[in-house]
């Protein structure tokens, strides 16, 4: 695993200095030595995709999801990939399943008492995310979730916003936002934030998230 990860770490290097060919070279490389490296799965799917490679990065996240069928970020990377190629029913198709997997993993949380894990860890993690990929809206929206959970408001509240300016459809974002906003006390911009994301999350059909907008900004009305 240490040549692996060796080479799976050269390739980021050589992706941060655009060198594009040695980079996607290596991580082919790294996934002959390790075929369940699920990070040098996305990388690889990614940079092809930054390369307009949209047939290769498709076939990169199709192995990806055989190796791993409930993994949110491969299904969300295919729907970009579909979206570039004017497939629009297809990409739509992986969007829904990015949310049900994302409900799910959610319900799974709730019903299971997990080992607690350093915020900083997570903190380092989700920001090595967006390095990677500074349009990954997902990647935001875990980095601002985790700034929250850690009572890092103004952080959690800075990454929302840049969260919805890369994907303005991207409706827990919305959500994520005004929360912050609320319990930074900027009771007015958080209602505004929650009416735009209630009009977003109707029209994309995220039905429990624009309940629970709906209920944040009817308690924020009251007073």
């Amino acid at each position: 695993m240490d040549q692996a990860a060796n080479l799976y770490e050269s390739a980021l290097s050589d992706f941060s200095h655009q060198d594009y060919d040695s980079a996607i070279s290596k991580l082919h490389a790294t996934l002959e030595i390790s075929p369940e490296f699920e990070d040098a799965h996305e990388a690889l799917a990614v940079i092809l995709y930054h390369q307009k490679k949209y047939d290769d990065s498709v076939q990169a996240i199709q192995h990806w999801i055989r190796l791993n069928p409930h993994s949110i970020m491969a299904r969300t990377n295919l729907s970009r990939c579909y979206v570039a190629k004017g497939m629009i029913l297809e990409a739509e198709k992986e969007q829904a399943e990015a949310r049900r997997l994302t409900w799910q993993a959610e319900l799974k949380l709730k019903k299971q008492s997990a080992p607690p894990i350093n915020p900083q860890e997570l903190i380092e993690r989700y920001k090595k995310v967006i390095a990677l990929d500074p349009l990954d809206v997902l990647g935001y929206f875990s980095l601002g979730t985790t700034y929250m959970e850690s009572g890092m408001k103004r952080d959690a509240a800075d990454t929302f916003e840049k969260a919805v300016e890369i994907n303005p459809k991207h409706s827990s974002s919305y959500l994520g936002f005004a929360q912050a906003l609320t319990a930074l006390g900027d009771n007015e911009k958080a209602k505004r934030i929650f009416r735009q994301g209630i009009r977003v999350s109707e029209s994309q059909g995220d039905v429990m998230v624009q309940k629970k907008m709906e209920a944040h900004l009817k308690n924020l009305e009251s007073f």
